[in-house]
This record gives structure tokens, sequence and C-alpha cells, in this order.
């Protein structure tokens, strides 16, 4: 058959679309996706545009302008806004189909490659497709001449028929993707090694972020400021105060009051987000902390997850005798050390103030200071937190760290050190530039 580009691609039936958006509906509403607006938009955006066939509008430029606004020239190789969401939304609809029960009629799927969805009838309908569709045997029908030859053909015809079912499903399984499914769930077993000295305490797993510590205007400056700058008409509707910078020189000390344990980086957010919907997809509790909210007592209950370095002192304590480290030394920019090699050191990049690498540290102790497993997921800004979360909960990057790494690793202690690029405060997929066992 010879092959043409065709603009729009197969669309599903009127009577399937209802189950298929009732399933996206759930899927939204999930865990992993309701932290996410972006990958939701983007979501919905590639399943009801692929229902309907509509091939032109899941090119990647396409929509890096409907769903994320970007202007039409703009470079999709220095803004891979839509490829890294993408790979989010793969990773989220694996932890979706890991933590269900019962699964609904319909699995969604974007393959790797590719803008357009892919729908299956899961295997719990197919099931029930199949046992609605299985012909009354012989033996009911009270046939005398079935009857007469002492039961033996119907004995044959349900061998016969058992082998064609069964037959059948093996087909409809490898056209569906179960098969291939069983194959993904292979690689994603390096994910349950790394983490299965963590989840091994059937304790409640301590996850731990940093806070951001910042400075507000107190009430009485608030209101100094309100009665002489009215607002303007095209001012958009906000409670929130925001003095320009060139006018902070008017206001004094005693006008900031310091506020802790309320803000987090976009970055330790979405860290946080990720490894507590990965707990949830193995059933294991958890239990969510600021570091100021947490003593050495409590690291010692159970296994710990800490997030964020600079904004946790408890990653910093933690961590500051194993190989690689976060260190300044004599310069007043902060980098990954390597405390057994000075001469190897990690550095991050801006531009016009602002990260273009970044830098994290992605370690798995299992006899830490406290006695028990401990991992810390830090970067050098919240744009590395984030991209060693994607790291340390996503099967394929483990799945690829865990062929290169010697027998017996997942017992082991480890430090991983990343490297991503970043665009926009938004971190590419992390590349592993060290690595250590011992």
């Amino acid at each position: 058959m010879a092959t043409h580009h065709n603009s729009v691609v197969e669309p599903v039936t009127v009577g399937a679309r209802q189950g298929i958006l009732e399933q996206l509906e759930d899927i939204l509403r999930s865990v992993p996706f309701r932290t996410s607006r972006q990958c939701q938009e983007l979501f919905r955006y590639v399943v009801e545009h692929s229902l309907v066939g509509m091939e032109d509008s899941l090119r990647e430029r396409v929509i890096g302008i409907e769903v994320f606004g970007r202007a039409p020239n703009y470079d999709t190789a220095d803004d891979p806004i839509v490829r890294l969401r993408a790979a989010d939304i793969r990773k989220r609809l694996a932890q979706y189909y890991q933590a269900q029960n019962a699964p609904g009629k319909w699995k969604i799927d974007i393959p790797t490659g590719s803008y357009k969805a892919q729908f299956h009838r899961s295997e719990l309908a197919l099931s029930q497709v199949a046992a609605a569709a299985e012909p009354v045997r012989p033996e009911s029908v009270g046939s005398s001449q079935d009857a007469s030859v002492g039961g033996t053909v119907p004995r044959q015809r349900k061998t016969v028929w058992a082998a064609l079912v069964l037959l059948a499903g093996l087909v409809v399984a490898a056209a569906t993707g179960l098969i291939s499914g069983h194959i993904s769930a292979h690689s994603s077993s390096a994910l349950d090694l790394f983490w299965e000295p963590v989840v091994a305490n059937s304790r409640p797993v301590l996850v731990c972020t940093g806070s951001n510590r910042v400075y507000r205007l107190s009430v009485e400056a608030r209101d100094r400021y309100r009665k002489s700058h009215a607002r303007q008409p095209d001012d958009t509707p906000s409670l929130e105060v925001l003095v320009p910078r060139a006018e902070l020189k008017n206001f004094a000390g005693e006008d900031f009051i310091p506020v802790q344990d309320t803000y987090l980086t976009i970055g330790d957010a979405s860290a946080t987000s990720q490894i507590s919907s990965f707990l949830t997809s193995r059933r294991h509790g958890f239990d969510l902390r600021f570091g100021s909210d947490l003593s050495f007592g409590d690291l010692r209950q159970g296994s710990a997850v800490l997030i964020g370095a600079f904004n946790n002192s408890w990653t910093l304590n933690m961590t500051d005798s194993l190989r690689f480290v976060f260190d300044a030394g004599d310069s007043p920019q902060m980098h990954v050390q390597d405390r057994f090699d000075r001469s190897r050191s990690w550095w991050p990049k801006f531009f016009n103030g602002k990260f273009t690498e970044d830098y994290a540290i992605v370690s798995r102790i299992l006899d830490s200071k406290t006695g028990s497993v401990l991992v810390t997921i830090a970067g050098l800004d919240h744009t590395g937190t984030r991209a060693a979360g994607d790291f340390a909960t996503n099967p394929q990057m483990i799945a690829e760290f865990a062929k290169h790494a010697p027998k017996g690793w997942s017992q082991k202690n480890l430090q991983i050190v990343l490297h991503s690029n970043v665009v926009n405060d938004i971190p590419g997929l992390p590349t592993i530039v060290a690595v250590h066992y011992w």
C-alpha cells in the first residue's frame, strides 16, 4: 500500500466517543493529573482533536500556539514545552493506570514520538464483550441428537471454542498493545527496585520540602501604599499589592515582615507532587512536612524523602559527608562538587539573570545519619529540583540508568548528578553526568 500524507486521522465512532470522553474526565480528576494545569489542558486538547480526526491540529507548533499561547513563529527547538509536557503526560498516565483497581472501558495512550491519542478497549471491557458473544452450548439446549452420543460432541465443541477464544484473545491483546504493556511493566521494575528500600518500611514516608523565606509588606505599609497609589483602570483586579522595585526604597525595614513555611517554588511543588503521586500509585502512605516541622527523631522513625537544598537545611545537613555535595568553596557561586576528586565540579549557566543550565543531585542512602532510608532530590535552582523529581519517578529514565548500573545496585547507596537545559524556567529531560555507588 502506498503511503501518503493524510490531513485527517481515522476518527472514532460516535458510539465510542462518549465513553472515551468520560474516561478522559476521570483521568483529568485523578491525583497524577489534577496537580498540573498544563498537562490537563494539553491532554484534553490532544484527546478531543484525535477523536474527531484533526491531524493538522496535532502538530508540535500548532499545539504550542493553541495550548500554550506561543507566538506563531516560535522556535520549537529552543522552546520544547510541547515535547516536555507530552513526556510528562505519558508518565502521569502510567501512574494513573497503575493505581486503578477497576479500570474503565477505555485506555487512552499517546505513543512516544506522536501527539495523536490512541484509544483501546480495556482488558475488562474486552472480556465482557467476549462473554456476551459466547454462543449457547449444545448441552444446554437439550437436543436429543447431541444427547445420543453421550456428550462427546459437546466436549469437543467446548474444547475448540476455548481454543478459539484463547487465540482471539491473544490477537486482540497484540492489536491493542496489551502485550507491549507487559514489556513496559518490565521496564518499570527498575523504578520499583530504586524505591523498594523506601517503601519496605510500612510507616508513612516523610516527604519534607523546604520553604522559601520571603518578606511582605505589613498591613500598615500596604494601607499607606494603597492610599497614595490609586488603582489604575487597566489594572488586573487583585487583592495582592505589587510594589514596583523602584518604589521599594520608600519603605523602611520595619515595613516588611518575614513569612516562613508558606511559599514553595514551582520546582519543589512539582517534585513533591511527583513523589506523592508515585507513593499513591504504590498504595503507600506519606506525610507531607515543611523542614521546620521536622525533628531528627521524626527522621529516625522511618523512610524519608527530602526535597530542595538551599531552602531545606535537612538536605544539606544529611548529605554534607557524601561524595557529591552542593558547595560554593572560594566562589560566591553555588555548584555541585565532587569531594573525592576536587577537579570535578558542575556549574550552572545563566542568561539575562535566569538559569539556562541547571544541575541536581539525587541521593538514596540506605544507612543514613538517621539510621533509616533517606532519599534527597535537590537542584541548584528550583528547575534542577523539578528535573530531579521527574527523573526519580520516571520508569524509562530509571530503567535506562539501571542498564549501566553494577550488579546489586538496588541494594547499594547511590548518588546521581543530573544536568538539565532550561527554557523559560522549564527544565528539559535530565541527563546523568556522574554516578557513585557504595
